[in-house]
Order: C-alpha cells, then structure tokens, then sequence
C-alpha cells in the first residue's frame, strides 16, 4: 500500500508545480545573511516579511530537522514561498568514485528536503577541478560532473524541481563564466537542468550584461549583491561597483521573471544586521520599481 502512496502524493503537488512560478519578479532574500548574527533560522523569516521581502531561500547547512520542521511551519503561516534551497556538490569532480556516488546521494536527500519545503528549485554549487587542473584532464572532470547533475536531475524532475546550476567566480570553478554555464547545460541535455545569475560573480569573471544573452531561456534563479570589483564580497546593493540595475534590465530583455534574491554574507557588525538587510531590500526594490520589474 505504501508503494502506491507515495506515487499519488508526487503527482498531486507535482501538479502544481507550474503554478509555483509567477509571471513576474519577485524579491527575495537568501537565508545565510542571518549566519553571522543573534537571528535564528526561523526568526529571520518573520523578519523578511515583515521588511517586505515576497520570497524566501534556505540554504539548509547542518539544519537540524526539527528547525526545519519551523521554518516551513513559519513559511506557511506568513504565506511566503520559499523560492529556491542551496545545495553544495563539489564531491561530483572527485577522482574518487565512491565520493562522487556518496555527492550524488547527499544531493537527492536535500531534494527531498526542498521538496518539503514546496521549493520549485534546487540551486547546485558544482565545485572545482580538483589539484589546478594538473592530475586529471579538466574534460574528464567535467564529464563527471556532467555526468553526476543528468543522474541528480532525473530524479529532480520526478519531485517537480528544477535545477539552476550556480555561476561563481573562482579560478578554478567549472562554471565561471557564461559560455561554460551555456556549454555545461547543452552538454547535460536535461529539461531540468538551466541556470543561476549572480550579478556579482558575472562582473568579477568579466561577464558584462549584454552576455546573458547567451543564457535567454535558460536563467530560473538570481542572486542579487554588489562587490569592490575586486573580491566575492555579497554587499548591499550600492555599497560596491556593480551596475547592477544594467544587470537587472539584461535579465528582462531575456524574458527572465524568477524572484530576484539577495544574496549577503559577513556584515562589518552583526549586530547591525537588521539595518544591513534592510538597507539591501531598499535599494533594490528601487531598482526593480524604476524597471518596473516588481509587482
């Protein structure tokens, strides 16, 4: 009896996947802004909501399950969707087998767990190519990452998530730039597999707006931050050098309408936390709203 419940359960809410997408931008906010400081977990969903935030993203690391438990409980009862989950999978390029199989598996259980949390994507750090590309042939590990996201996405697809594979700016990351997030999504040829914009990581990999052409059909997430040019920095918006609003106006021109999620990390004082989201979601909901992105 149980085989047979399960089944009619997916297709029930996989029924209503389509309906989880809006057709217009929303602006979220990425849950590892709180990391630094006194706000907890489920806390720091009231306070998105109650700053004006339409949309929420977990990034589930060491969660413990009863807090998960809370935090969808606290989702359900403000009436904020919870617009995508992350997910680090640098294990996919391992040389080891049993690691890359064990990634995998530990990639399906977190599908699960978005799954739970009524997500419609899954966003997938891939990671790097292990020892600088000198050990093993850079094809080989991009086969197997290739190779691991088609297996990931099968089941994905079965759950009714899609995975928008991240965009980061280190030197040794697989997906640094737009051309190897548009060759690394035709070469998986999965319907679920598409992609992650962050404006920051395209500007310090040289990836100007115009570039996100290459992507038209493809983008499902942003995440949404300012840096010096220099380094990885997740600033509020306007405390950097990023033209974020030209970034923001390339992905309309595309047809892009996922929510647009701010991504921020390690305030210059946690306890001013408060002030530093705040601060992010003023200055890009002015953006949105001169490009009247937001409704």
């Amino acid at each position: 009896m149980s085989f047979s419940i399960i089944p009619l359960l997916r297709v029930e809410k996989n029924s209503s996947y389509l309906h989880r997408r809006d057709s217009s931008m929303k602006l979220g906010l990425i849950e590892n802004c709180w990391w630094s400081s006194q706000v907890d977990p489920v806390e720091g969903i009231r306070v998105a909501k109650e700053m004006g935030f339409d949309s929420y993203d977990i990034f589930p690391l060491n969660t413990p399950i009863q807090v998960r438990k809370e935090q969808r409980e606290m989702l359900k009862e403000i009436g904020m969707p919870c617009s995508s989950f992350i997910v680090a999978a640098n294990g996919l390029t391992d040389f080891v087998p049993e690691m890359r199989k064990a990634t995998v598996d530990y990639v399906k259980e977190q599908l699960e767990n978005g799954y739970d949390f009524d997500s419609p994507t899954m966003v997938l750090v891939l990671g790097n190519y292990s020892y600088e590309k000198r050990e093993f042939k850079p094809e080989l590990q991009w086969n197997w990452a290739v190779e691991g996201v088609r297996e990931i996405a099968d089941y994905s697809k079965s759950l009714g998530i899609e995975i928008a594979l991240e965009y980061v700016p280190y030197v040794y990351y697989l997906l640094d730039s737009v051309d190897n997030m548009a060759k690394f999504i035709q070469d998986t040829n999965h319907p679920s597999v598409k992609a992650n914009a962050d404006v920051s990581h395209l500007y310090l990999k040289g990836d100007p707006p115009e570039s996100l052409k290459k992507l038209r059909g493809k983008v499902i997430n942003i995440h949404f931050s300012d840096c010096n040019g220099k380094v990885h920095g997740d600033l509020p918006p306007g405390r950097g050098i990023v033209p974020l609003k030209e970034y923001l106006a390339a992905l309309k021109e595309i047809g892009v309408n996922c929510p647009v999620s701010i991504e921020l990390q390690w305030p210059e004082d946690p306890r001013k936390i408060r002030e530093w989201v705040n601060e992010a979601y003023a200055e890009t909901a002015k953006m949105m709203d001169e490009l009247h992105l937001r409704s």
